[in-house]
């Protein structure tokens, strides 16, 4: 029978293999990453929600540009987006996708913050993790990866933030069952990750879905970590 401490130990062995293969072969400082929000160095909760908010089913690289349009044309705070012409915004935000539905959920997510905590999502930081998450979720278009995107990035919370990609790779490495939903998959890359790699592997996994682990005709050998991997396996 293996103890429960020689379990995680193994796990977390894994979770290093897993690290520093994929440092082998990507420079994460040479990708654009919204989750990375390099938006000049900015640590406001607000910029990291929009911006992630652009992120939903489009590439970093043009959400970027769409965040970069948006503050071209107003300061990005809550009230300063309430008062943009709804078309406005969505002319602005055009290159992200779904502009017009991301302009609204902007322009409603700005008022409820100006509502509830004046304009200041510094207020709603200084709740539990569980509170901020919960209120969080309660604003258009802030799902659960957009949550964590934003408590890592306030460094409320260290964690692995699942979108399609990491999903992909976590199931087809057989880390999780192919039905898993989007707590299974983070809870298990959080077991398997020490908290102090758990922003790398999310980046690092991000990268390899994007140029090896695709979707469609996955590049598998090209990759570094086939060895470990179920779905390699069973298709060589």
């Amino acid at each position: 029978m293996v103890h429960l401490s020689e379990k995680l130990s193994n796990e977390r062995e894994l979770g290093k293999w897993l690290i520093n293969k994929l440092k082998q072969k990507y420079d994460i400082s040479k990708f654009y990453f919204v989750s990375s929000l390099s938006i000049n160095g900015s640590k406001d909760p607000f910029k990291i929600l929009v911006a992630t908010i652009l992120s939903q089913n489009s590439t970093d690289k043009a959400a970027m540009n769409a965040y970069h349009n948006l503050e071209k044309i107003t300061r990005i705070s809550p009230a300063h987006i309430c008062r943009l012409n709804y078309k406005v915004i969505a002319s602005a935000i055009r290159p992200a996708g779904l502009h017009k539905t991301k302009a609204k959920a902007l322009k409603e997510l700005s008022r409820i913050i100006l509502s509830k905590y004046d304009g200041d999502l510094f207020k709603l930081l200084k709740n539990s993790e569980l509170d901020i998450r919960k209120e969080l979720m309660k604003l258009p278009n802030a799902g659960s990866k957009t949550c964590d995107v934003l408590l890592v990035n306030m460094g409320v919370l260290k964690t692995v933030p699942v979108d399609t990609h990491i999903s992909r790779i976590a199931k087809r490495l057989g880390l999780v069952p192919n039905n898993a939903g989007y707590e299974m998959i983070r809870r298990r890359l959080d077991e398997i990750f020490d908290e102090d790699d758990r922003y790398d592997a999310h980046l690092l996994l991000i990268m390899h879905g994007r140029t090896t682990c695709k979707a469609i005709n996955p590049l598998c050998q090209e990759c570094l970590i086939s060895e470990k991997c179920n779905y390699y396996k069973s298709y060589k």
